[in-house]
């Protein structure tokens, strides 16, 4: 099941309320030479252009003697787990692009596509994007979730309806069991589970589990997996890391600003050297740069929890504690 989103945050950033709770930060406009300078953050940015992107109404649109003033009005489809927000429609395709395309640049060969989790069929709906995938397994282990993404209209819409492609199968089935009867493997595998928040979900993002999806990537293939917060939960983030390459992967990190989450990371995995180069993404894209290097610099504070990695074994599994321990400071 695609769980990875435990925590709901705010549509502004956490930088926003800091500069708002900050004694320093002054509540009187400051008047600028040339109205129509940007001083939001990249989450204000970010969030604001996807919102202008989807359907939704202007209120008020006008400019000051200090500042541009907007009002806007839009409506969001949003899927809910456990009580736990999985994606809102204003800004699940920052996510979505940004778990998928990265990895396809990678890829020299597209033809057979693997997706653990995402169930919701969004992360399917970008992988179909390319006219030369000719196979797609999706396996999700709930499968109500896979019913709802086909055959409620408006999740249907949302996904465009990917899961009715004649490419793709579907399998409700858990991942470990699929991959353990495995014996096709595949280009490209997208890995979109929950995050470790438990013993059990922890041990998905083990050496072992790693080692059991090396079986199943083809040898020039390549393999993503959501990552956390490498922000909220950095420590998390680069164990993730640690831990594909203890299965004998070379790896690429990168993140992205997604406004109803924060800062989401991701690593790519591959059984060869890789490197960023120039690489474009192929088909149409909304949320990514034009320069995908741009989403592989950390800031220090990011890079300095690097030191702190662990390994997670099934023998040692404690990604779940590190990811509750980090989680008491946000």
């Amino acid at each position: 099941m695609n769980l990875r989103k435990q925590k709901t945050k705010p549509w502004f950033s956490p930088e926003y309320e800091r500069r708002l709770h900050s004694s320093s930060a002054s509540l009187t406009p400051r008047v600028d030479s040339s109205i129509g300078i940007v001083r939001g953050d990249k989450w204000d940015q970010i969030g604001l252009q996807e919102l202008l992107n989807v359907k939704h109404r202007s209120l008020f649109n006008e400019k000051s003697a200090f500042q541009n003033i907007q009002i806007i009005e839009a409506t969001d489809l949003r899927m809910y787990l456990d009580e736990q927000l999985q994606f809102s429609s204003l800004d699940e395709r920052i996510y979505h692009e940004a778990l998928v395309h990265p990895a396809f640049t990678f890829a020299s060969n597209h033809e057979r596509v693997l997706i653990l989790g995402g169930g919701d069929g969004l992360a399917l709906r970008e992988v179909l994007k390319y006219d030369d995938v000719k196979h797609v397994d999706l396996v999700d282990l709930d499968p109500l979730v896979l019913d709802a993404a086909k055959n409620f209209r408006s999740l249907a819409a949302l996904n465009q309806y990917s899961l009715y492609d004649s490419r793709v199968t579907v399998h409700p089935q858990d991942a470990v069991d699929f991959l353990a009867s495995n014996r096709s493997p595949y280009h490209i595998i997208i890995v979109d589970f929950p995050d470790p928040t438990d013993q059990t979900i922890s041990d998905l993002y083990t050496t072992e589990f790693y080692s059991l999806l090396k079986r199943s990537l083809a040898d020039d293939g390549v393999f993503v997996c959501q990552s956390n917060s490498p922000e909220d939960t950095p420590i998390v983030f680069w164990s993730i890391g640690k831990t594909i390459e203890s299965a004998g992967f070379e790896t690429l990190s990168y993140h992205t600003i997604i406004p109803s989450f924060g800062d989401w990371g991701f690593h790519i995995g591959a059984k060869k050297s890789i490197s960023w180069g120039n690489k474009r993404v192929q088909v149409p894209c909304r949320t990514l740069p034009t320069n995908l290097k741009k989403l592989f610099h950390f800031p220090h504070k990011i890079l300095s929890k690097k030191t702190l990695a662990i390994v997670n074994s099934k023998k040692n599994s404690i990604l779940h504690k590190i990811f509750k321990k980090e989680n008491l400071y946000v």
